[in-house]
């Protein structure tokens, strides 16, 4: 009983009939010279997410790619740039099979360049130890307390601290 009501509950996946149709449904298509954007799901870096099978492809993938696969033909290795610089824009005239060198050439143009932030210890925002603890877990290490010891003591891992004893992490903090 329960199960005929979810199954009546339930959103029906929407059969497409090839991956021109997919497409259009996914895309709010413009203008020739206008940005088309992804209108569905999006992943983490900002690109679209296609699922829907396109010529021996797997199903799922980067939805400008695809659009530039099916309406430009294979990219032959490359990787798919934007000239607009719109991550959502699946616009084949806004596409390009292009470098890496030439899409970060393209994103510094564009301002959507974002560098690799180089925080490290406390500054991450995730560590559980700051530079304090850490100098209280070296000068430990020092007088010959364990590993397991330290690790249940600061709620972190073996592997945690075998890194800090072995200078790989937190290098730069050292005892007065």
């Amino acid at each position: 009983m329960l199960s005929a009501l979810l199954e009546d509950t339930m959103p029906i996946a929407r059969k497409y009939a090839g991956p021109y149709e997919y497409f259009s449904h996914k895309v709010r298509i413009g203008k020739p010279d206008e940005c088309w954007e992804w209108k569905d799901s999006v992943g983490g870096p900002g690109y679209g997410n296609w699922f829907h099978a396109l010529e021996g492809l797997p199903k799922a993938g980067a939805a400008h790619r695809r659009a530039y696969i099916l309406f430009n033909g294979d990219c032959d290795g490359l990787q798919v740039n934007h000239r607009c610089g719109n991550k959502r824009c699946c616009n084949p005239n806004h596409l390009y099979a292009g470098t890496q060198k030439q899409n970060h050439e393209d994103s510094v143009e564009h301002r959507t360049h974002v560098k690799p932030p180089y925080n490290r210890g406390e500054a991450t925002g995730t560590s559980k130890l700051t530079e304090e603890k850490v100098r209280e877990i070296k000068l430990k290490l020092k007088e010959g307390v364990r590993g397991t010891e330290l690790a249940k003591e600061y709620s972190v891992t073996v592997q945690c601290i075998s890194l800090i004893r072995n200078n790989i992490n937190w290098s730069w903090v050292t005892l007065p």
